[in-house]
């Protein structure tokens, strides 16, 4: 499926509902055709994949899932909410959190690790309000954004002093370390089965 247009999505939000709980945009959300965001009150819709975004998700959820003590943490794609603010919900590519939480929970409250997938139509959210917003997060450790037309990871990760960086960590080889978790993501292995042009 092609990604929706951005005039789509403006075209799309003339309807939809303002200033929105979370709690009021999960019952909104479950009678929708469409997935959305919610971001500071407003739905935002989201867009749809192309395969390299999902063999990218795919290889990221799997590396995480293969590496980490599963005992730990749990791994999470795509459909698992992310409250970063009081109005706010975002769906991340791939989050990693502490397991244990409660099975009915609709938010991770404590995600340690953010991935997002670039897409044309996100890049400008990934890069800005969305790293802002995750990075505002105390749990938050580190935010990798991996492109989807090239190998290249974008990895920001939390200092010793609790700041982050205001430059990511560029990578197009070897290995995207989440050194909090003591596990090195290698390049290849993410970028696995990827057709890059």
């Amino acid at each position: 499926m092609e990604e929706r247009s951005e005039a789509m999505n403006l075209q799309s939000s003339i309807d939809l509902p303002r200033s929105l709980s979370i709690d009021a945009f999960f019952d909104w959300s479950e009678h929708q055709k469409e997935r959305y965001e919610l971001v500071r009150g407003a739905p935002h819709m989201q867009p749809w994949v192309k395969r390299n975004h999902s063999r990218i998700a795919s290889n990221a959820s799997f590396l995480l899932q293969t590496l980490l003590n599963r005992d730990l943490y749990d791994v999470h794609q795509g459909d698992f909410a992310i409250a970063t603010g009081p109005s706010t919900i975002r769906y991340a590519d791939v989050l990693v959190e502490p397991a244990g939480a409660p099975g009915h929970a609709r938010t991770a409250q404590n995600a340690l690790v953010v991935v997002e997938i670039l897409s044309p139509s996100t890049a400008e959210d990934d890069l800005g309000p969305k790293r802002q917003e995750y990075q505002g997060l105390e749990s938050v450790e580190a935010y990798v954004v991996l492109a989807q037309d090239e190998r290249r990871a974008m990895l920001w990760t939390r200092q010793t002093d609790r700041s982050w960086p205001k430059d990511p960590l560029i990578l197009r080889d070897g290995v995207v370390a989440i050194e909090k978790l003591g596990i090195d993501l290698p390049i290849a292995d993410l970028y696995r089965g990827v057709s890059i042009d």
